[in-house]
């Protein structure tokens, strides 16, 4: 039997190992700790990527029903709300959007940040397969998010939508986020619109069959005199009406009228010579602050107000909208109010007005411009001064009356 040798030191021993386990252990301390942030990380990308895929999701479930928010006809378009399909398609979009942002929940997004490739960088884009409309996919590469030009659309009955989600989701591993800040993440999903504005014809199920009733024997009729054939008159073909081509949209026939300054508003008139009716699909107004606090109230096309305003900076827009344009040589005016301005309102004003068909991939920019000295400052006049007033001279003191000397009496007489 081997006998092992007795250890002269065991508290020496014990301290040797204890300082090794600690060597060790600060060691491995790094590489552990890094192990742990990177399987966080992980779970966070994970949980971000799938909130993006459920807010897509979401939003087209949403924009195939063709359901709008009438909170945001409010927002668009004033107390009253939408009262043309036009005004609700514009309601459908930033409704969509809301619903889209409410299902990408528990994610570190910031509303604030406007430029892609920026952590917590956040957009839902709207677009649908309609020919004026093309939609741009994302590139996280370049960085790029998605886009739908000219102008986003939520397509109507039987048209594709497509909600697009662009997110730069930030990192937070100390040493990966200092080479790798944010990670672009991006979620597309396609639907159908349903046939909203269109009433549905549901089959009905078969009657219920009850129990046949039995045939009661019918007497055998008598035989009648066959008569005699009458000949049948030919009837004569009615012609076919020969169907009119309608004449292909054309953009110079949409005319820039007039265009004004009055009473606080710019006023631009357009008329569509076209036989098919024209779309005002963007807006983009560059104005001048002619008083301070001066701002832009409203944007209304045709009487309708489709943009709610509160815009302190030019220039304002492109701003959004389907306004429609009645062809056959209809005249509509569109109209910028602004709130604060003098009167009468005075600076640089023009905007770029872009029209568009449905259906045609045709795209129709009209300019107008217009340029009002300011009045001149009235001079206050000068107040007149009271002429002063002539103080009479002292009065003249009349001259002594003289006194008559004494009567000479007469002598005695001789």
């Amino acid at each position: 039997m081997k006998i092992m040798p007795i250890d002269p030191d065991p508290i020496e021993s014990r301290r040797k190992a204890r300082a090794q386990g600690m060597v060790e252990f600060a060691l491995i301390l790094p590489v552990m700790l890094l192990m742990i942030f990177v399987i966080i990380e992980l779970a966070r990308v994970l949980h971000a990527w799938l909130a993006v895929e459920n807010g897509a999701r979401f939003g087209v479930r949403y924009a195939v029903t063709g359901e709008f928010d009438p909170a945001q006809c409010i927002n668009l378009y004033g107390p009253g709300g939408c009262v043309t399909e036009s005004q609700e398609d514009g309601a459908r979009i930033p409704s969509i959007k809301d619903v889209a942002r409410a299902g990408a929940v528990a994610i570190l997004r910031d509303d604030t940040v406007t430029t892609v490739g920026t952590a917590g960088y956040f957009k839902v884009t709207v677009c649908s397969s309609k020919a004026a409309v093309a939609y741009l996919p994302s590139d996280p590469d370049t960085p790029t998010a998605a886009s739908c030009v000219p102008i986003e659309d939520a397509g109507g009955p039987g048209d594709r939508v497509i909600v697009s989600i662009d997110f730069d989701h930030p990192l937070i591993t100390p040493m990966i986020s200092s080479l790798w800040p944010d990670l672009h993440l991006n979620a597309k999903r396609e639907g159908i619109v349903e046939q909203f504005r269109t009433a549905r014809v549901v089959g009905l199920p078969a009657t219920a069959a009850g129990p046949t009733s039995t045939p009661t024997i019918t007497p055998t009729p008598t035989s009648t005199a066959t008569p005699s054939n009458t000949p049948t008159p030919t009837n004569t073909p009615t012609p076919s009406n020969t169907p009119t081509p309608t004449p292909t949209p054309d953009c110079s026939q949409i005319i820039l009228v007039k265009d004004e300054l009055k009473n606080g508003k710019y006023r631009v008139q357009v008329k569509n010579k076209n036989f098919a009716p024209a779309y005002l699909t963007s807006a983009y107004l560059d104005w001048t602050i002619a008083k301070n606090k001066m701002k832009v109230d409203k944007f209304r096309f045709d009487g309708s107000t489709y943009w709610g305003g509160d815009d302190t900076t030019p220039p304002t827009g492109p701003i959004s909208s389907w306004a429609k344009l009645n062809g056959g040589g209809y005249k509509a005016w569109w109209v910028a109010r602004f709130k604060g301005a003098p009167d009468p309102l005075w600076g640089t004003y023009s905007v770029d007005l872009v029209f568009g068909f449905e259906g045609i991939a045709l795209t129709c920019p009209i300019h107008a411009e217009i340029t009002q000295a300011q009045p001149p400052t009235s001079t206050p006049k000068p107040t007149k001064t009271p002429t002063q007033t002539v103080t009479p001279g002292p009065s003249p003191t009349p001259k002594p009356t003289k006194t008559q000397g004494p009567t000479n009496t007469p002598g005695p007489t001789a």
